[in-house]
């Protein structure tokens, strides 16, 4: 009885190991992930606040030129804002997938920048921010998406269910990116050993030559990039699931009395049409 007892225990014990030791080891990637996905893009395309401002009020024609002049803005402004060292690091650690970004760059499928959001209902979303929220425009230099969330998730509760099914896929598909990138590396460094030394660590001599660490680099990075773009679609998404929350909220529902404006400064920028 007691040897039994003493198997179950043992039982519990390495179960609630393997419990802590998944979740902790979903936070270290949850936040290796944001810092070198999320922050990457962030760095060169923007916010998703961004994304969507230039998207809404551009055509599918212009979008493109509007995308790439906004990449070269952002790259310039890396040494003005102090950022050399970690955007160089950032962009380091997403060398396999350059070829495919490359090519995105230059076919111009940019993703990113297509949202579903009109942009009367964005000029709508504006009107009820600067009334009840901040007195300012929405443009690509302030920073309204935080206080525009916050009030939608506290005053707009039909509309988090959705915002969050969308967020928790965005994180899951910037996990993946950051795991297919990683492995990139793996196959690099092995790629390197067996071009040094003749070994290969995968079973089988069928499986065994730089040709097949090839395939299985391109076909990482692959995943990697369509993860990346999962990731950016379902972002965009609660983003725009937030915006239109605020666009098309009754003010009735519930006042937003407890709300303070903020005077924003004479020289505020309006959304371009």
């Amino acid at each position: 009885m007691t040897q039994e007892s003493n198997q179950v225990v043992l039982e519990i014990i390495r179960v609630l190991t393997i419990i802590t030791f998944v979740y902790v080891f979903g936070h270290i990637i949850a936040y290796l992930s944001s810092q070198l996905i999320e922050k990457t893009v962030d760095r060169f395309f923007g916010k998703i606040s961004t994304a969507i401002l230039i998207s809404s009020s551009s055509t599918s024609k212009n979008r493109n030129t509007h995308v790439r002049r906004e990449i070269k803005s952002r790259s310039k402004n890396i040494y003005r804002d102090n950022a050399l060292f970690s955007s160089a690091v950032r962009g380091l650690f997403h060398t396999p997938n350059f070829p495919i970004y490359v090519l995105v760059y230059i076919i111009g499928v940019f993703g990113y920048f297509d949202t579903r959001v009109p942009h009367s209902s964005l000029l709508e979303a504006q009107k009820k921010y600067k009334k009840h929220i901040c007195a300012e425009d929405l443009t690509t230099d302030v920073k309204w998406f935080k206080p525009l969330e916050y009030f939608v998730i506290n005053r707009i509760p039909s509309a988090v269910p959705r915002m969050y099914n969308y967020l928790v896929i965005a994180g899951l598909f910037r996990s993946l990116s950051f795991v297919f990138l990683s492995s990139c590396w793996w196959v690099i460094i092995y790629l390197l050993a067996h071009t040094k030394y003749g070994t290969w660590p995968l079973p089988g001599e069928d499986l065994i030559g730089d040709g097949v660490g090839v395939m299985e680099l391109f076909a990482l990075s692959s995943a990697s990039v369509f993860s990346l773009m999962a990731y950016l679609k379902f972002q965009r998404r609660y983003a725009e699931e937030a915006i239109l929350a605020l666009a098309y909220w009754n003010e009735g529902d519930d006042c937003p009395s407890t709300m303070s404006i903020i005077q924003a400064p004479n020289n505020s920028v309006h959304i371009s049409g």
